[in-house]
């Protein structure tokens, strides 16, 4: 009998109701739209830096990240990573020669890392071969081909098929240098592929390190929703001298931005569901203001105060619910609809690249955000709910029926 009293009561003042109701269904969108607009940068973000740059797991020898000392390699490296290939979980593995250096063009120099590449492997664990904008991936050039970035290249003022002079310390600690001819140019929002970066053939770079077939770095790209835990400790417990990291721990920041966009989908609720409340308890305390007169002549004719703290308590849960799943749903096809087409920011691209995000945004949400803020507008209508109901208990029945 409460719930349908209840129900009934809501549509009373159906102008108002519809307006609060209103208020939920785009406040519950925009929490959603906003968490997913702000997960896609974050995915957008981690994606780039951990497909396109660091991999999920490096291996190094433990001396070279003190220095980056060509001397310190690692023993057998092109054989472990060829075992590594064919371990369950792994999608790739490449080995990397690294070597610091300058890089120089007729008009200027620049500090650069070089990195010697496998070309068939590097391609598939970072996709080195997808973001050349301009020329090919290692071809059309037989001698000591290179790809840089577009930021270097314009700070280089070099294009396509220009030279450039690499120089750094060999294995033996001589000052070495060899001209390299650019074959391609990579676009990436990463700030270290497009400033940072020059890639060579691993074979063009070590005869200049004089060191032997040597690697330097092991990047592993594992698959989706693999513990990469599990694949650390394997290599631990095959090759116990090796420097075994994970992304986590290579790059720390990435893995503070994730906990910190948690805290920041907190942040965003609490705003919204707070706006929320108070809406929601301005309408419920007009409605019991206007039904003094009701709400006293059914305390006169034996309600009790539980059960018209009840009645209140249920008309604003039929509020959010009838809000929420309405919210719930133009959230849900709003991100769906981005997710597959991407939100373009492409007038903000400079701004956005030099921060090392793409301009074209995926939204994206876990299912469980969902199940949060449905759990949070329930809760939102209950708590708004206390004091209009706690206010229609204090009535006097005898004031009340008097009251015009």
């Amino acid at each position: 009998m409460l719930v349908k009293i209840a129900w009934k009561n809501v549509w009373r003042s159906r102008s108002r109701s519809l307006v609060v109701i209103g208020s939920i269904i785009v406040g519950v969108w925009a929490l959603l739209f906003g968490s997913g607009f702000m997960n896609g940068f974050l995915v957008s973000y981690m994606a780039n830096i951990i497909n396109h740059d660091i991999s999920n797991i490096q291996i190094h020898n433990p001396k070279f990240k003190q220095d980056f000392d060509v001397r310190y390699f690692i023993a057998n490296g092109k054989a472990k990573a060829a075992a590594v290939r064919q371990w369950p979980g792994v999608r790739g593995a490449t080995t990397r020669t690294i070597v610091s250096g300058m890089i120089s063009s007729p008009k200027k120099a620049a500090g650069v890392q070089i990195r010697g590449v496998d070309l068939k492997n590097e391609a598939l664990v970072t996709r080195l071969d997808s973001m050349v904008a301009e020329g090919t991936y290692f071809t059309g050039i037989k001698r000591n081909p290179i790809i840089i970035g577009s930021r270097m290249a314009e700070n280089l003022g070099v294009k396509l098929r220009s030279k450039v002079v690499l120089t750094f310390n060999d294995g033996h600690g001589n000052i070495t240098a060899g001209a390299f001819r650019i074959v391609g140019i990579v676009e990436s929002s990463s700030v270290a592929i497009s400033e940072t970066y020059a890639f060579v053939r691993q074979q063009d770079l070590t005869k200049l390190v004089a060191l032997g077939d040597i690697v330097h770095e092991i990047a592993i790209l594992t698959q989706p929703q693999t513990d990469e835990a599990a694949i650390i400790t394997r290599y631990r417990q095959t090759y116990n001298h090796d420097l075994v990291e994970s992304w986590r721990e290579l790059a720390p920041e990435l893995a503070v931005m994730n906990e910190m966009y948690g805290n920041m989908l907190y942040v965003l609720m609490g705003i919204i569901l707070t706006a929320l409340v108070f809406g929601i308890v301005n309408t419920m305390l007009m409605a019991v203001l206007e039904r003094f007169r009701e709400l006293g002549m059914l305390m006169a004719v034996g309600m009790n105060k539980a059960r018209v703290y009840l009645m209140i308590m249920i008309e604003t849960v039929f509020l959010g619910v009838a809000g929420a799943p309405i919210g719930l749903l133009a959230g849900w096809l709003t991100i769906y609809y981005f997710r597959m087409h991407g939100v373009d920011l492409s007038n903000y691209s400079e701004g956005l690249e030099a921060f090392g995000y793409s301009a074209l945004l995926y939204p994206y949400l876990d299912n469980q955000v969902y199940f949060i803020v449905t759990l949070g507008v329930v809760v939102t209508a209950l708590v708004s709910a206390l004091y209009p109901a706690w206010k229609a208990i204090k009535l006097k029945p005898v004031e009340a029926l008097h009251k015009l």
